[in-house]
């Protein structure tokens, strides 16, 4: 569980200090609506990837499975926070929560074979 948390934390930390830097270039207007959406769509990949991959490095074995349980918990949370802020659910927000699980358990599949090759 610590692990999670630890894995939680960085990506975290990793969303929210990109955001704040896209976040700055766009009210200075040196990028545009379009840049910004993208943007946030790979921050957000990145972070969870990373995530994963911390959560990988840390196993023995099936990667994967850490990086779904991973995904979920992230998967849980943004579910909460659209509740919590009366968001509406679209088919873009499952696709969403389907390229967060996707990015988690690639992140973990690497996190568990770099960690194997560097013993």
């Amino acid at each position: 569980m610590k692990i999670f948390l630890k894995g939680l934390g960085i990506t975290s930390g990793c969303i929210l200090g990109f955001t704040l830097i896209i976040t700055l270039l766009h009210y200075f207007n040196l990028i545009g609506n379009k840049t910004l959406d993208v943007s946030r769509l790979i921050i957000s990949i990145i972070s969870i990837t990373v995530g994963g991959f911390i959560i990988g490095a840390s196993r023995e074995k099936k990667g994967w499975l850490g990086g779904l349980k991973f995904a979920l918990i992230v998967i849980l949370i943004f579910i909460l926070l659209t509740l919590i802020f009366r968001l509406s659910f679209n088919y873009k927000s499952i696709l969403y929560y389907l390229i967060v699980c996707f990015s988690s358990v690639i992140g973990s599949m690497f996190g568990i074979n770099y960690k194997s090759k560097n013993k």
